[in-house]
């Protein structure tokens, strides 16, 4: 590790025992521990009635944060992604229409790097890493927390670009039902239906849903030879529908008011058709000494379903407690029989299993409150060839146990608040599933690692008005198994990865303040300065053939400044925009690679939408634009993305108990490739109808 990694790594373990120190004191001192009243608000500071012990209390976190409520996406025909992106410091790179893998970035983070969340339960499992956003049904979402470089101690597992925990729909009082239904462009076609009813203790709640797609969008084929533009020709994406069902199920059992049990089941089915870079139709093979053309119909399925069992038990003595368990199951298929995508033939299919359990227990006193976490996961990764059972890679599994301790002290008044942390972090990994380039399966291994990430957050109230915060924390991350085996033909795998470490920092200050004026009712800034130091950084780099491998960089810095505005005014007019501008350097000393941009990442994002609403009809447009992206890590300049700017306008109009929604999205009608060769729909409307019962 590098002197300065060292440096900041020891201060932050010295004012962790600092404050922990001063926090026996405190207990010393005879005070006698009372229950502090929890109030919880969003960014537009308005109490959270569904907050929960185990909830991150964003009143108190010292992280830069964004709370997105359901109400800024309700109606629509989007995904998570689409809605993370209009975030300060988030980056959403989507391989084609609705429902295409869709990853995210955090301030210069990887996708891998970016802890996602669902009700407290990690969803990035060992087999891949990354999150596919595009797999989480957007109608069971109640709101959506993103947690920027600090990661708050009730998630198991720290980061090192962040944290989005996207928290499903929770049961309220009385009895409430709707459905849901919408079409739109590339014959786009939605239904939900949702029920949730509380006669007494005992409540239930069932939100189901179906979203499917021909995403037929019209592009221009290249045909991979960008030097000669005659053999250009528009015409239809090919193969790229999917089909994706979803249903979740909730009972809660209220004992008293301090004491709850919740059991929650979410199922989840997606078919997908992948399409080729080139658009083909059709893909050549050999059979029986002549040549031979099937039809291309790659493919990638994935069935998933998560059960969760909690217990929520408040005032147990001077303790606030939540605990669950959680089990999950994953089965993904991957057909590419004919070769058409990866290389060679495909047939595979991945089983992932996972259970775990996690605790939090907070003590608050009128001088601090004391957290403590414990996480435990076990994971088993099955992978089976399905055209070669005879040369079948082994399985392989990873436990990971992690317990934590944080304190938070108020000081001054509870004008200014320290708030140090400190994680143990423990990996067995029994590692059996390489494959090696000529298809051999390689011997396995086994790891056993242990690691702790340190961290110290402080947050200032200078007025009622003006907060400042700044944070600081060390992370590390191992390679998921797709980094080390590869997967699926155009992947191929590096069983010599080692782990990542980095270290984050931040600084800046929230403005909120109302105003009396007729012109200007509120507003609310935010600005924040970040860095992220990085030793043997995972990347990833492709070939001439487009097949990309993970390796390790020595080294990678990434260094921004992210901020957001929101002004209502005129008492029916609100304007917000955010900006993120950031620098991502890689440090590794190949020629190739040194000071070059690292992948993937734009330098330029800005966001501002002008949203008006008068009764129950609100009418907004928006304009996003992203610029300086290179898709290779050698940042060849006919590799560099281009620019984007996106236009997109709609409106609502809430009548008695209906909900009628219109969408325009991309008015420009252009062409952008996140990802070399896979292109994004031009112009395209959506129109939905929800019904309350």
């Amino acid at each position: 590790m590098n002197p300065v990694v060292n440096l900041i790594s020891k201060s932050a373990l010295f004012f962790l025992t600092v404050a922990l120190l001063a926090n026996s004191a405190f207990a010393e001192s005879g005070k006698e521990a009372v229950t502090l009243e929890t109030m919880v608000v969003t960014a537009s500071r308005e109490k959270d009635e569904t907050f929960q012990t185990g909830d991150v209390d964003i009143e108190q976190t010292p992280a830069f944060f964004s709370f997105i409520k359901r109400e800024n996406f309700e109606g629509r025909i989007e995904n998570v992604g689409e809605v993370l992106r209009k975030e300060a410091g988030i980056q959403i790179r989507q391989s084609g229409g609705l429902g295409s893998f869709s990853s995210v970035s955090l301030r210069g983070a990887s996708s891998d790097q970016v802890m996602i969340f669902m009700d407290g339960v990690l969803l990035n499992d060992a087999s891949y890493g990354g999150v596919d956003l595009s797999n989480i049904a957007l109608s069971d979402v109640e709101a959506i927390e993103v947690y920027r470089g600090v990661t708050p101690l009730n998630f198991g597992k720290a980061s090192i670009g962040g944290v989005v925990n996207i928290r499903t729909l929770r049961s309220k009082g009385d009895f409430k039902a709707s459905a849901t239904s919408g079409y739109g462009s590339f014959d786009t076609r939605k239904l939900s239906g949702f029920v949730n009813h509380k006669p007494g203790k005992g409540d239930y709640l069932i939100s189901a849903d179906y979203l499917a797609s021909h995403n037929d969008f019209w592009i221009l084929n290249d045909q991979g030879t960008d030097f000669w533009p005659y053999d250009d020709k528009w015409e239809k994406r090919y193969n790229n529908d999917f089909e994706q069902t979803n249903l979740l199920t909730k009972l809660g059992y209220d004992f008293t008011e301090d004491l709850r049990l919740d059991f929650s089941n979410q199922w989840f089915s997606k078919d997908q058709y992948l399409p080729s870079w080139n658009n083909s139709k059709t893909t050549g093979y050999f059979e029986d000494g002549g040549f031979a053309e099937k039809s291309m119909k790659t493919s990638f399925d994935t069935k998933r379903n998560n059960t969760i069992v909690k217990l929520t038990a408040d005032n147990v003595g001077v303790f606030n407690m939540s605990g669950f368990m959680d089990y999950s199951w994953k089965k993904e298929e991957y057909d590419d029989r004919y070769g058409a995508i990866g290389l060679g033939e495909q047939h595979n299919e991945y089983l992932t299993t996972s259970c775990g359990g996690h605790c939090f227990l907070e003590l608050p006193t009128d001088r601090n409150i004391l957290s403590l976490m414990l996480d435990a996961r076990w994971e088993y990764y099955e992978p089976e060839d399905l055209l070669y059972r005879d040369r079948n890679p082994k399985d392989s599994s990873r436990e990971t146990f992690t317990m934590g301790v944080q304190d938070t002290l108020f000081l001054f008044e509870e004008s200014l608040s320290v708030t140090p942390a400190l994680r143990y972090y423990m990996v067995n990994d029994e590692l059996k599933s390489g494959v090696s380039a000529y298809d051999e399966v390689l011997e396995g291994r086994e790891e056993n690692k242990d690691y702790f990430s340190p961290q110290i957050g402080i947050k200032y109230q200078v007025f009622d008005w003006l907060v400042l915060k700044s944070n600081l924390a060390k992370y590390t991350r191992e390679p998921s198994f797709f980094e080390l085996f590869g997967d699926r033909g155009f992947f191929l795998g590096n069983s010599d990865l080692k782990a990542e470490e980095g270290v984050n920092f931040d600084v800046g200050f929230l403005f909120n303040k109302t105003a009396d004026s007729r012109l200007i009712n509120r507003i609310s800034w935010d600005a924040a300065y970040f860095r992220s130091d990085m030793d043997d950084l995972i990347t990833r780099v492709y070939d001439s053939r487009g097949v990309g491998k993970s390796i390790n960089v020595s080294g990678a810095k990434i260094k921004g400044v992210e901020t957001e505005i929101r002004i209502d005014f005129l008492r029916y007019l609100r304007l917000v925009a955010n900006a993120t501008w950031q620098d991502t350097v890689n440090l590794d000393k190949t020629e190739e690679f040194y000071r070059k941009k690292l992948s993937g990442r734009f330098d330029n994002s800005y966001m501002a939408r002008l949203e008006a609403k008068y009764s129950g009809i609100k009418v907004y447009g928006e304009y996003l634009h992203q610029s300086d992206m290179y898709y290779d890590t050698a940042n060849s300049e006919e590799l560099k993305a281009k620019d984007k700017n996106e236009f997109n306008a709609g409106a609502s109009w809430l009548f008695k108990s209906c909900l009628l929604s219109f969408e325009a999205k991309n008015l420009g009608n252009d062409r952008y490739e996140d990802f070399n060769g896979y292109y994004m729909p031009g112009r395209s409307y959506y129109c939905t109808l929800k019904h309350n019962f």
